[in-house]
């Protein structure tokens, strides 16, 4: 399991993050329609991030004692041949469970995994406006390199953003 032991939150040193299970489903689902209006994962979507795709997919949970523990947050990290960038292709944590650091911790082990793999950098596409997304993002050192106007099936435009990672080889 992957765990960081620095604390940001009282609930916080509860927080674990593994990689997702096909049993997880459900509770991504969950977390997806809670998040996102429009453009969500599906099923079909999940299944195929978590068993076939080349990539991570990532889950942060409560750990409560003797009890498994349900996702509270997931992150969808895909990797390309020909290309040294990892793509954050989704990323959301359940509303009731924001604003604690379960997102910095999450996107933080879904930077180290895409190191891990070899990765020199990660880029995302975020909703022009989704101000607390943006936010994580680039507290935690990404920056825009583009946008892309009429993205999202509304009509929103969607920002790039990149950050470089470093590996330990």
């Amino acid at each position: 399991m992957l765990h960081e032991s620095d604390p940001v939150h009282c609930d916080a040193a509860f927080i674990r993050i593994r990689h997702a299970e096909l049993a997880d489903i459900a509770a991504l689902l969950a977390i997806e329609e809670q998040s996102f209006p429009t453009d969500q994962m599906t099923q079909r979507n999940f299944r195929y991030a978590i068993h076939k795709a080349k990539g991570v997919v990532l889950t942060a949970y409560r750990q409560v004692p003797n009890v498994g523990g349900l996702p509270l947050a997931y992150g969808v990290v895909s990797f390309h041949a020909g290309t040294r960038f990892a793509r954050l292709t989704s990323f959301a944590v359940a509303p009731g469970n924001r604003g604690q650091g379960i997102g910095r911790r999450l996107l933080a082990a879904l930077e180290a995994a895409a190191a891990a793999h070899g990765c020199r950098g990660m880029r995302l596409e975020v909703r022009a406006d989704n101000a607390a997304a943006i936010a994580l993002y680039t507290a935690a050192g990404y920056r825009r390199f583009a946008e892309y106007p009429d993205y999202y099936e509304d009509g929103m435009a969607a920002l790039r953003l990149e950050k470089p990672l470093f590996s330990n080889d």
